[in-house]
């Protein structure tokens, strides 16, 4: 491959939009020589840096000089003439693909469209293909001008269920979130991905989709894991502060960083219920289930006791339009209390009740 070949598989590999056939050409290149890895590495952290800036912030000079000083070793005099020659045609190659993606961003970005569901509600959009999409509380979806046109890609942050409408073979249905690429194999899925939360997770109602993305936080390589029906993939992010519980677990083997679990059909609305108005908790921790309190009653919740945190609760809720509801029922069951300040809740022990779960 030339360079110019080069750079634009980069960049449609990074911004997910490579084919197979080209993703194997990437895969080729990067792992001909440690330095193409090297510099592929920088490019897709650049890349994942853009996703949440405006693109008047985007400096492509900075990110060119950031990836000179982490390339280019410190080396005596004599010696420097030769490492540039080495690297130079490199980081060039660099500095070129850097300005590709951030107008890559910026074109996107100029012509994008959002729809959001705040906090304490629920958003059902009808897309152009006739895509519907539910929108969970606290989530953003992003797609161009361009949709159902040259592309079916949509960009999500947050939580959303899709129910996929048929389209031409050649313009798949891919929603991009932060860490991972969904791409559309059949028709119903859910696909969860708030920024707050340490993991990834999609489960298939019918059909089936492919998630492509970086598993190996050392090798940037894009992997792809194939969902079906009933099926749920979860991906804990491989950053050390969402792994906290390993400081207090020796066996650090039984934390997975990849769990691939069959859901039982009659359980499947603990995962989908959200958009009919349905919580579904089936042994969540407090802290798991306040975040799903939180967006959709839009309210702070303060809990800081750890042993509360780490308490289990089942149970369902339906149409429940008040939290001070919801949370009376968690207290007939677990060993809480609860005070409501305006939008703030402070959930603390009860230590005269012992029926809570295990």
């Amino acid at each position: 491959m030339d360079n110019d070949e080069i750079k634009l598989l980069l960049v449609k590999y990074i911004t997910r939009e490579a084919d197979e056939k080209e993703v194997e050409q990437v895969r080729e290149w990067v792992s001909a020589h440690p330095e193409n890895e090297q510099y592929f590495a920088q490019l897709y952290e650049t890349w994942q840096n853009m996703l949440y800036l405006n693109p008047e912030i985007i400096n492509g000079e900075k990110a060119f000089t950031k990836f000179s000083a982490a390339t280019i070793p410190r080396e005596p005099k004599y010696r420097r003439l030769a490492v540039w020659s080495k690297v130079a045609a490199a980081v060039a190659l660099f500095g070129v693909l850097t300005v590709l993606l951030v107008n890559h961003y910026s074109q996107n970005i100029q012509s994008a469209r959002q729809v959001s569901a705040q906090n304490g509600g629920i958003k059902k959009i009808v897309l152009s293909d006739g895509t519907l999409v539910w929108l969970n509380a606290g989530s953003k979806l992003n797609y161009n001008t361009d949709f159902n046109k040259t592309n079916r890609t949509v960009y999500l942050e947050g939580e959303a269920y899709f129910e996929i409408a048929p389209g031409k073979k050649t313009i798949p249905f891919l929603v991009n979130t932060k860490n991972y690429t969904v791409r559309d194999i059949g028709t119903k899925f859910n696909l969860k991905a708030y920024p707050n939360d340490s993991f990834f997770e999609t489960t298939v109602v019918k059909g089936e989709v492919a998630v492509e993305g970086n598993v190996d936080n050392n090798t940037r390589e894009m992997n792809r894991i194939y969902v079906k029906p009933r099926q749920l993939l979860r991906i804990y992010y491989p950053k050390a502060e969402n792994y906290a519980a390993k400081e207090d677990n020796k066996d650090t083997k039984n934390l997975n960083e990849i769990q691939m679990l069959q859901v039982d059909s009659a359980k499947m609305n603990r995962y989908d219920g959200w958009k009919d108005d349905l919580l579904v908790f089936d042994g969540n921790t407090l802290d798991e289930i306040s975040k799903v309190l939180e967006r959709r009653y839009n309210v702070k919740i303060i809990m800081d006791d750890a042993d509360l945190q780490n308490l289990r609760y089942s149970g369902s809720f339906k149409s429940v339009a008040s939290i001070d509801k919801v949370l009376e029922l968690i207290k007939g069951n677990t060993s809480i209390n609860y005070s409501i300040n305006g939008s703030t809740v402070n959930i603390t022990k009860n230590n005269k009740n012992k029926t809570a779960n295990p």
